[in-house]
């Protein structure tokens, strides 16, 4: 087949990247790319391991010399966010991603990238598949389902794990070495009453062009969500007039900050609240971040669907979504400029007598956790509406004493000239779990630049891919 990136250097890295970019790989749909992981593995002699979830381990054993250097442990996730504008018609079951090279990036045509995690699978696909890279004995351990709840890290059984130095290659920014993460949990709120007959005129509300992001990283980033936005504009006419909703639709992912919300209201004149639609938007826009100027609300004419939410559950549903709290709780009170506790409302739903809404709440302090699970259940309980948590996964403590830490602080400096970063971060890694499992590991976390995670705006530097390749080999080759 042709490749688009055969040119680009560590050549190994970026075919492997191509490859794994060809099989379709969102959350639960799996099969396909650890398929073609096994395949590699067998035709190169390598033993692996690969259970129902879909987790898959690799050995590699030591190269000559090497037999005495211990095992390192490589890991990151086979699925990616599947997420694309809306104007891109693309079957993320079926369809390959569409690659292009941009002014030193790769990107791919109107959907995510899947750079999380493809880069990390490309790197162990490269390293495990090497002939000449002088390395220790390698674990590489490919886990699926990371987006959605880590279910493959919570799945996989760690009792043969032979390694307890562990390079995560999950994280995005080049020079930034995470030594450890939030943890968090999924929240759902719910009710389920009887819809009446639609009656009145229609009109459709949709928010677009917002620049969204990831829960975690981009929670204190100032990027708006739709769903909030949406919500916000809803009460306010709600407030000048009651009208009945007929249905609220937005996000695709908790762990994604919404960009677009769509909102459908039956009225008998629903020109009353088009000078509050125009207020709406030129103030938020004196308050929008300036990465946010693609924002924009349409307004038009909706075909009757048949049925509609009363007045109170109108107005149930939009003090359910206004009072829970959503983006930054409370700032960390040790480390600058780390959010401690955060929660992101990133999927609604609300149509024909039902709503549900999922909100990904994240903290380093379990109790924080406890607490903001708490208020939403007291608010959960004001608005008549039902709680289920689910997919709790623990936070990663920082290490004082980390061998890997010193090793990759040293490797840096003497390639780079200069210090590292290294830092907590308030996003979840599979490394919190790992390390529950396998009590004292050392574990840090690296990553090449990739910039807007989890939205279609995805890009990889090409450069970077490389710089971190060279780096990674050359700690390996190390470590003795």
């Amino acid at each position: 087949m042709d490749y688009i990136l055969e040119n680009l250097e560590p050549k190994a890295v970026f075919k492997y990247f191509e490859e794994i970019s060809r099989i379709p790989r969102g959350s639960g749909n799996e099969t396909a790319v650890v398929d073609y992981i096994a395949a590699v593995a067998s035709s190169y002699g390598l033993e692996y391991r690969r259970d129902d979830a879909e987790n898959i381990l690799v050995r590699r054993k030591a190269d000559i010399g090497r037999e005495d250097a211990p095992c390192v442990i490589l890991q990151g996730h086979t699925d990616m966010v599947c997420q694309c504008n809306a104007d891109t018609k693309h079957d993320f079951e079926k369809d390959p991603l569409d690659l292009y090279i941009d002014n030193g990036f790769i990107k791919a045509r109107g959907t995510t990238l899947g750079g999380d995690d493809g880069i990390a699978c490309a790197y162990m696909l490269a390293l495990l598949t090497s002939e000449d890279l002088d390395l220790p004995e390698l674990e590489c351990l490919f886990t699926s389902c990371e987006e959605v709840g880590m279910n493959g890290a919570i799945a996989f059984d760690y009792s043969d794990i032979k390694s307890r130095l562990m390079i995560n290659l999950d994280s995005e920014d080049e020079g930034v070495c995470v030594v450890s993460c939030a943890g968090g949990v999924r929240a759902e709120l719910s009710f389920t009453s009887e819809a009446i007959e639609e009656k009145n005129k229609l009109m459709r509300i949709e928010i677009k062009g917002l620049c969204g992001g990831h829960s975690g990283v981009d929670i204190n980033a100032g990027h708006e969500n739709a769903i909030i936005l949406m919500t916000e504009l809803l009460g306010m006419m709600y407030s000048h007039e009651p009208f009945n909703l007929v249905s609220l639709n937005g996000g695709t992912k908790d762990n994604a900050i919404p960009r677009e919300a769509v909102s459908v209201i039956a009225s008998p004149d629903p020109d009353i609240y088009k000078s509050i639609i125009t207020e709406f938007i030129n103030e938020k826009k004196k308050i929008l971040s300036k990465d946010e100027k693609g924002f924009k609300i349409h307004t038009s004419k909706n075909r009757h669907v048949g049925n509609m939410f009363t007045f109170a559950d109108t107005s149930r549903i939009i003090s359910a979504v206004l009072s829970v709290p959503n983006g930054v709780i409370r700032m960390s009170q040790h480390i600058e400029g780390l959010v401690e506790t955060s929660s992101n409302i990133g999927i609604i739903c609300a149509e024909n007598g039902h709503y549900t809404s999922v909100h990904l709440i994240r903290s380093s302090n379990e109790y924080s956790i406890d607490m903001t699970i708490h208020k939403i259940r007291v608010i959960a309980k004001l608005c008549s509406c039902e709680v289920v948590t689910r997919d709790r996964y623990p936070g990663w403590e920082y290490k004082a004493d980390s061998k890997l830490r010193e090793l990759y602080v040293k490797h840096y400096e003497e390639q780079y000239g200069s210090k590292p970063v290294t830092e907590a971060i308030h996003a979840g890694l599979e490394c919190g779990l790992i390390s529950s499992r396998l009590p004292g590991i050392d574990i840090i976390s690296i990553g090449p630049d990739l910039h807007d995670i989890h939205s279609p705006d995805e890009r990889m530097d090409i450069a970077s891919v490389e710089r971190t390749w060279k780096l990674l080999c050359n700690m390996l080759k190390a470590i003795g």
